[in-house]
């Protein structure tokens, strides 16, 4: 009976599949490692990189922006004139290289805005990494605590059998004094054998699943290591704010959207710029001249894209319903979430009363298999019976310590579906 209740009670947490060797670690510390080792942590630096490169180039908007040119024309008709007296004529072909450069004097901050809307859009993309990191806090909660119970388990088992060669060696000293069978021995042997597979069985899934949470955190631990019982956050956040990075991705996604319409304002102004040309060719502003020569221009510019105004409150109303949008999404993600923790909490104060119970039952199974130890030396009731109430006892400890860690991870999971400050 109680490798059976053993063998299903590894599902209650869920396995997940998986280096300077530490003396000891904690579920906050796991996390941090985890965090840090997972390759997508990386994306953070890229994003922020190109980012700056994408502010550069809007940057660039101030500098001068030099254009060359070369042109070699020939017409078939020209000015020419033909008076009393007067007879000219120019010639078919004309020249002009020209080299010059515009200065924006005044942009209504559209480059300034651009920079803005890139920085807040690096957040944001950085920001939904982070959410996806956050992934790793139930990972990495579930395969602590399944750690915790699989070290348990063993425990339990060691303490079985040393209850079963304690009762072997009672045996064998009654059945010299003729007082109990040879085959009440054989049968605790072969339980103690049984046991024995069970440990095995036990140290492997305990090596396995530290393998796991080496790989995960990227420093190694093992089964010597000491996983140290607290919860994640040390203590049950009772606060009342929701601090999941998905909430401040929210937030950062409404300030986009503030951002972008804010550039689309900037659009209807107008432009200010000024340019500078100067030009060797033939025949140039004044063509009575036709003579290869130099010859510059300036301008002062106005740039006025009026047609901009037609779209304004179009664009207006398209912010606005974004913002509602996400507004909708914000409001649906904190009622799921409340949801979750409302019945989290409840879970919780249940297996607070399940503990307390757990030692009421713990200490009746202890009291029923010493006297089932007592009887089986006095030869009063065989071996199986004798197992079967040392199995009860050993179930009611493991249901205990099953409920402790489950406790222990259910505050965890609250703490992190609240969300890890920090993190």
């Amino acid at each position: 009976m109680y490798r059976v209740i053993l063998a299903g009670l590894f599902g209650v947490l869920g396995v997940l599949p998986g280096t300077a060797q530490r003396a000891s670690i904690s579920l906050d510390s796991c996390l941090v490692l985890a965090k840090g080792h997972y390759p997508l942590i990386r994306q953070r630096g890229v994003i922020l990189r190109t980012s700056e490169v994408m502010r550069q180039s809007y940057e660039e908007g101030w500098l001068p922006r030099l254009s060359f040119s070369v042109q070699g024309a020939y017409q078939s008709e020209v000015v020419r004139f033909d008076f009393p007296g007067v007879n000219a004529q120019f010639p078919h072909d004309s020249y002009l290289a020209s080299l010059g450069a515009e200065q924006t004097l005044f942009d209504g901050g559209l480059i300034r805005q651009q920079q803005e809307v890139e920085r807040i859009s690096a957040q944001v993309e950085v920001q939904k990494t982070e959410v996806e990191l956050y992934k790793l806090v139930d990972r990495v909660t579930q395969l602590y605590g399944n750690i915790l119970l699989q070290r348990e388990n063993g425990k339990m088992l060691q303490i079985f059998k040393s209850s079963l060669e304690s009762r072997r060696q009672n045996l064998r000293s009654a059945e010299r004094n003729g007082m109990a069978l040879s085959t009440s021995v054989e049968e605790l042997e072969v339980e103690i054998l049984k046991a024995e597979q069970s440990m095995i069985e036990s140290a492997e899934n305990l090596k396995a699943l530290c393998g796991t949470l080496s790989f995960l955190i990227g420093e190694a631990v093992d089964p010597e290591t000491l996983f140290l019982e607290a919860p994640l956050g040390g203590t049950l956040n009772e606060s009342g704010a929701i601090l999941r990075p998905e909430t401040r991705l929210f937030d950062l996604q409404e300030q986009l959207i503030d951002t972008r319409y804010q550039l689309t304002n900037l659009a209807i102004k107008p432009r200010i710029s000024m340019s500078v040309a100067g030009n060797f060719g033939r025949p140039g502003p004044n063509f009575i001249n036709q003579n290869l020569r130099f010859f510059g221009s300036a301008a002062l510019n106005l740039r006025w894209n009026m047609a901009a105004l037609y779209g304004v409150n179009r664009e207006a109303a398209r912010y606005a319903l974004q913002k509602e949008a996400l507004d909708v999404q914000k409001e649906t993600f904190v009622f799921n979430t409340t949801s979750v923790l409302d019945n989290q909490k409840a879970q919780l104060h249940s297996l607070e009363a399940i503990v307390e119970k757990d030692k009421a039952i713990v200490e009746k199974r202890r009291l029923v298999s010493q006297t089932a130890a007592s009887q089986l030396e006095h030869g009063k009731i065989n071996v199986a019976a004798y197992v079967y109430q040392l199995n009860e006892e050993m179930a009611a400890r493991l249901n205990q310590r099953i409920h402790e860690l489950r406790l222990m991870n259910m505050i965890s999971g609250y703490n992190a579906t609240k969300g890890i400050p920090g993190f």
